[in-house]
């Protein structure tokens, strides 16, 4: 791990191009870091911005203080990370004119200091923002620095991607991945890490975390993290209510009486972990070990979603996660999935 960048795990090629542009003040005013959700694009960004500010990466990146910005349930147009360091995500389901004019306001008064300021989410940018951001994208102030981080490039107005350098993120390899839980491992509680860890071959445990999410260390946090192995437990019975349960409609109600957003979605995350799991199954079972974690009991399910239902109960738990995290209810998301998994089991839907 490059020292500049202190946070950011795996992703060589991009840290070293970072590197290089900074030793020779090269760097675009303008970035779009992409890839899948959990690779580390923000902490990343962070980390970027603060060499590019000349400032501590632990200044910009402190994470006893991260929940006040990242956290969901804390929201506001537009947070200020340092005097030099502004971050920005959608509010809602999308980013609005309004964090744009706030931030706007801010960049008139920037000095010629080096400024960073980082639009998360920015693929939820509609066309109308990204066409009056284009002057400012295109004619920045000198020592300003915009990065812009996208789950999904192709949502991106193409007027937008084409005025910035691209960087993207990649899965980390199983080194990168061992060596991110070593780090981190007082996060871990649901892994069993050796004290000798670093002697030692990579652990099986982590072999199958690292399997399990694909090298994705966002993933595997909220995998095996605190609540990670209630949260699996609450999956596994999600899928054997909706698989084998004569009154599905009934028993979901009663599962999650108590639970809030945040378990939820950590809920859901595991059940679309099994559904894909269910889908291997189903298209490659001789190999589906070589792809990913499989247990006994999603084998004694498969079968049950088969031709294309396991395909389309995971579409449906993607909306619904994609639902919980734009402040739908959690009743309302849960009665929602409940119907549908069940339509789908009886193959109604496909």
């Amino acid at each position: 791990m490059n020292s500049i960048f202190p946070h950011v795990f795996g992703q060589e090629r991009v840290k070293q191009a970072w590197a290089k542009a900074i030793e020779n003040h090269r760097m675009a005013s303008t970035s779009i870091f992409y890839g899948e959700e959990g690779l580390g694009k923000t902490t990343a960004a962070l980390d970027l911005a603060a060499a590019l500010t000349h400032i501590s990466p632990d200044k910009v990146w402190n994470e006893n203080n991260a929940p006040a910005w990242l956290d969901d349930e804390n929201k506001s147009l537009l947070y200020m990370l340092d005097a030099h360091v502004f971050y920005m995500k959608p509010i809602t389901d999308v980013l609005q004119i309004g964090q744009f004019v706030e931030l706007g306001d801010y960049i008139q008064h920037f000095d010629d200091s080096p400024h960073v300021c980082i639009i998360d989410e920015a693929q939820t940018m509609g066309a109308p923002i990204a066409n009056a951001w284009l002057k400012t994208l295109e004619e920045p102030k000198e020592n300003l620095f915009f990065i812009l981080i996208s789950h999904n490039l192709e949502r991106m107005l193409p007027t937008v991607v084409s005025r910035a350098e691209l960087f993207r993120f990649m899965p980390l390899d199983r080194d990168d991945f061992q060596n991110f839980v070593i780090a981190r491992r007082e996060e871990f509680s649901g892994l069993k890490i050796p004290e000798d860890i670093e002697k030692a071959k990579i652990p099986e445990d982590i072999e199958k975390a690292y399997r399990l999410c694909a090298g994705n260390p966002g993933a595997a946090l909220n995998f095996y993290g605190a609540g990670g192995e209630s949260a699996y437990d609450w999956a596994k019975h999600f899928w054997e209510i909706v698989t084998f349960d004569s009154m599905p409609l009934t028993r979901l109600a009663g599962i999650s009486p108590k639970t809030n957003r945040k378990e939820l979605l950590r809920n859901l995350s595991w059940c679309i972990a099994i559904g894909r799991n269910l889908m291997l199954l189903n298209e490659v079972a001789d190999e589906a070990d070589m792809f990913s974690l499989i247990t006994q009991e999603e084998r004694e399910i498969a079968p049950s979603w088969a031709d294309g239902k396991a395909q389309a109960a995971v579409k449906i738990l993607e909306k619904a996660e994609k639902a919980l995290r734009h402040s739908i209810s959690v009743r309302d998301v849960i009665n929602m999935l409940a119907v549908n998994m069940v339509w789908i089991r009886k193959g109604v839907h496909l």
